[in-house]
């Protein structure tokens, strides 16, 4: 027999515009067989009781090859390379790197060091974040690889009428095996013939408990392979008894083996992959159509060959000012920084693009067991006929379960645990056990008896309630034990029935109302004339953190829906104590019959939806997303990993499956799910500082783009700042910027869920950007016509004014990030953290130190470089650009203000 294998399940990823035509064939191919009798199921396969013949094995190993889980090969190193860098925006900052370098040597000029110096800065951002990609891309395939590793050894089939045991790669459909408790199902098979058989199959359905399988035809009305009592499914394990069936397919045909096809398949774009593209788009194209605007406009005024190769070089310089070269490095900062966090706090981030979709998350599916759940049985009530909690019952489920003998299940476990943490495991010692009737599942219940100094010999006897109350003529009501009445059998079914109904698994224990024979062989015939003692209830209890977290959740604007493969009874109970509405729900086998429209009308007004197939759940996260919503899936089992996969961000735990975990982007260490609101929080930081740095940089460069432009149209060719001017003014603004992930963040910006918006960002551009151009081309006026500074190409002027410029950029380029980094009065309301203070007080001092100390090269404000003379007017323009500012910064702050009242957003 097979002692091997899994713990899995297979799961179909279906898109939104159109089911998986293998899912419903193959549903429907064993809803066929498992409505056949038989002698007709072994008929449609070709084969006997007896098993295949010798001389079909290979005509059939031609058509079926063998039973194997096929996997993606693995793209090699080179393809992963040059996907990382594929991405349209390290694309065009390689153009423009080469191009910063190849137009000087087409227009025959010297290239400045500070072409040099733009062309590696702009190299390494595109290494830096390029290889960051390709060593995340190289850990890709590992589930499926983990999968197919997971079955092997072999097992007992029939063939020529003789068992033998077989590799299972060699099963065949049309097999008749054997099976016995402990073995794994290899394959989708037909039970022919079963005794006592229950099969664990919680890795396709989320159900704990053990399932009965029969050789019994199924009802018509069943429409889901999964709900037939008669097929068992490869990857599922015998719990107890044996059985016999045959093999209706094999490898990737079965439900299992679809698993490794799915987690193979290349996971459809993210919502942070789609946002980051959108907005590398918007910019891209921003930088194209400026570019050749500028282009054409200087290329007109001069109207000849070195006229356009200047304008060539003009409109070049422009898209490499406008260009965020750092935005690969600064998100790269910012998503590394909260990975750092969040690792302190008990929790792996894989993979770090997820950190903002976990904060762009507005809906978070989740599996049941396990994840809201404890994923253990414990002993919730122990009660009588009157319905109140009775120690006497728990003592002699105690006895029951401690004196049993053989391998104590779940419910043994809990009863003991609890009677232990109630102190009633100690009188243990005063009773021996005598004998037992052991448990079958014909009867469905267990005895002991034991001898008591105190009680004399007893008859204990716990299991169902309908087996139990047939034995039973009395019962233990009031403290006294009265004949069992038509009136409290009522009463007794309808505690069971309310108990049932609020989730829990009920027990009823009852004892020997008449003495014992003594010396007497005790079998079933004894366990007669009972008297009915009372009941125990048993749970998968809600983890003590989930209702906290959940309701975390929803403050924080995110939507939870419970995704389980478990009946709606138990599911209903458990989303009642965690705080999750269950007006509405809906099943699996309402699911199957909906089309993907019907399915993605109703999804979003449904929060509970049960007795899922695992392809099912894939299925409702893509109608969700499809709803233009951002899905988080959370699970711990085989059967989540392809629902994660069809997620935006996956959350796995720590006692997760292999492959659950391995397909996760997110895996928490700890029980304690309030990590998953610090997350949310956390995400919306990360994207919160992100979106500074877009926003602010691209209208900044926007407006100085527009400031040159002026410059190049109006002031006769003058140059207004040196290009290592804007090469040092560049450097230090990005420094400053290198402290942004350390930026305060609002409260009220983290209480929603926030998206990528390219919309926004052009918008933001767009007014924005042009308020800086005002005051920029302010100075230029006044420091060309008023102070004469770059008037007739004199070389000491022209640098005051370059200098003046740069002075004046610096300042405003500092002050308007404590204006934009917030929508509220800056410093008043909302004020930047010490680092990003720090950082941005530093970058002023050093562009005050080049402009005021004499000497040195890139600028010289008070002095020129022919005569070493102060100019007089140089204190007036500092004394203007100190006012320049102060009005810019009042400016932007009554812009944002009106930005904010006209489109009803900010960051």
């Amino acid at each position: 027999m097979s002692k091997q294998i899994v713990k899995t399940n297979n799961i179909k990823n279906n898109k939104i515009k159109q089911k998986s035509p293998f899912t419903l064939k193959r549903n429907q191919f064993l809803l066929e067989q498992a409505k056949k009798s038989e002698n007709e199921c072994l008929q449609s396969l070709n084969t006997t009781t007896e098993g295949l013949k010798i001389n079909e094995i290979e005509e059939r190993r031609e058509k079926y090859g063998y039973n194997a889980i096929s996997t993606k090969k693995q793209d090699t190193w080179w393809m992963l390379l040059f996907s990382a860098f594929s991405n349209p925006f390290c694309i065009i900052l390689s153009i423009i790197a080469c191009l910063s370098i190849l137009v000087p040597v087409a227009s025959a000029e010297k290239i400045d060091i500070s072409d040099w110096i733009s062309f590696g800065i702009i190299t390494a951002m595109i290494l830096i974040s390029g290889f960051m990609r390709f060593f995340q891309e190289g850990r890709s395939s590992k589930a499926s690889e983990k999968l197919k590793q997971m079955i092997k050894t072999t097992i007992a089939v029939k063939r020529n009428g003789i068992f033998k045991e077989i590799s299972i790669e060699e099963i065949l459909p049309g097999d008749i095996i054997s099976l016995a408790a402990g073995d794994m199902i290899p394959a989708d098979m037909r039970i022919i013939s079963a005794k006592d058989l229950f099969i664990t199959q919680s890795s396709l359905t989320g159900e704990s408990e053990p399932v009965e399988k029969l050789s019994t035809l199924i009802a018509n009305n069943v429409t889901s392979a999964l709900e037939c009592s008669n097929l068992c499914f490869m990857g599922t394990s015998v719990s107890s008894g044996t059985a016999i069936g045959v093999v209706l397919s094999i490898g990737n045909e079965t439900y299992f083996g679809s698993i490794a096809k799915a987690l193979t398949k290349k996971r459809e774009k993210t919502a942070f992959d789609k946002g980051i593209l959108s907005v590398s788009w918007i910019i891209i194209w921003t930088m194209i159509a400026l570019s050749i605007t500028i282009f054409i406009i200087i290329g007109a005024q001069n109207n000849s060959q070195s006229g356009w190769l200047n304008a060539l070089t003009y409109s070049l310089a422009v898209a490499v000012g406008l260009t965020p070269e750092m935005l690969p490095m600064i998100v790269t900062l910012n998503l590394a920084k909260e990975a750092f966090k969040l690792s302190k706090q008990k929790t792996i981030v894989k993979k770090l693009n997820s950190i903002q979709s976990f904060g762009a998350m507005d809906v978070l599916c989740t599996d049941k067991t396990g994840t809201l759940t404890e994923d253990k049985i414990i002993l919730e009530r122990n009660i009588n006929l009157e319905g109140d909690e009775d120690l006497k019952v728990l003592k002699y489920a105690y006895l029951n379960s401690f004196y049993q003998t053989g391998l104590k299940n779940l419910i043994d476990i809990a009863v003991i645990d609890k009677a232990k943490s109630k102190g009633i495991d100690k009188p243990i010692s005063g009773f021996t056990k005598i004998d037992e009737i052991p448990f079958d599942f014909q009867r469905k219940r267990m005895s002991v008896i034991v001898n008591g100094k105190e009680t004399g010999e007893q008859l204990v006897t716990k299991g169902a309630f309908e087996e139990i109350i047939q034995i039973c003529s009395h019962c233990e009501y009031k403290g006294q034990v009265v004949p069992l009445s038509k009136e409290l059998i009522e009463q007794a079914k309808s505690i069971v029935s309310q108990l049932n109904a609020d989730g829990m698994r009920v027990i009823a224990i009852c004892i020997n109302k008449n003495s014992l024979p003594k010396d007497h062989p005790f079998s079933i015939a004894d366990e007669k004339d009972m008297c009915l003692i009372g009941f125990i209830a048993l749970l998968d209890p809600p983890k003590p953190s989930a209702k906290l977290a959940i309701q975390g959740l929803v403050k924080k604007g995110v939507m939870v829906k419970v995704l389980t493969g478990d009946n709606e009874t138990v599911t209903k109970y458990v989303c009642d104590m965690v705080g999750i509405e269950s007006n509405t729900i809906l099943l699996g086998s309402d699911i199957i019959n909906m089309s993907d429209e019907e399915l993605k009308n109703k999804v979003m007004d449904v929060n509970i939806f049960a007795k899922l197939s695992p392809d099912q759940k894939a299925r409702i996260i893509t109608a969700i997303k499809s709803n233009k919503h951002i899905v988080g899936f959370m699970g711990d089992g085989i059967n989540d990993a392809a629902a994660m996969k069809a997620s935006d961000i996956g959350i796995s735990v720590d006692t997760a499956a292999d492959i659950a975990k391995e397909s996760a982007d997110i895996v928490l260490l700890e029980k304690d799910l309030t990590i998953l609101e610090k997350g949310v929080v956390e995400g919306r930081k990360t994207f919160c500082n992100i979106m500074k740095y877009i926003k602010i940089t691209i209208s900044s460069n926007f407006g100085n783009m527009f400031s040159l432009l002026f410059a190049a149209m109006f002031l006769n060719g003058l140059e207004p700042m040196l290009p290592t001017q804007i090469l040092i003014l560049n450097m230090t603004y990005d420094f400053s910027q290198y402290m942004s992930p350390w930026d305060n963040v609002d409260p009220e910006y983290y209480m929603q869920p926030r998206a990528w918006n390219p919309k926004s960002i052009f918008k933001f551009m767009l007014c924005i950007g042009p308020i800086s151009s005002i005051f920029d081309i302010s100075s230029f006026l006044i420091m060309y016509y008023s102070f004469g500074w770059g008037q007739n190409n004199n070389p000491d002027t022209t640098l005051l004014f370059q200098t003046g410029w740069f002075f004046e950029s610096l300042l405003t380029q500092v002050m308007v990030i404590y204006v934009l980094r917030t929508p509220k009065i800056p410093f008043i309301q909302s004020s930047p953290s010490f680092k990003v203070n720090s950082a941005l007080i530093m970058v002023i001092l050093a562009g005050t130190i080049l402009v005021l100390v004499p000497g040195l090269e890139t600028a010289n404000l008070f002095s020129s470089l022919a005569s070493r003379n102060v100019d007089p007017m140089a204190p007036f323009w500092i004394l203007y650009a100190i006012l320049l500012v102060i009005a810019y910064v009042i400016t932007s702050q009554l812009g944002k203000v009106a930005y904010k009242k006209i489109f009803r957003e900010w960051i």
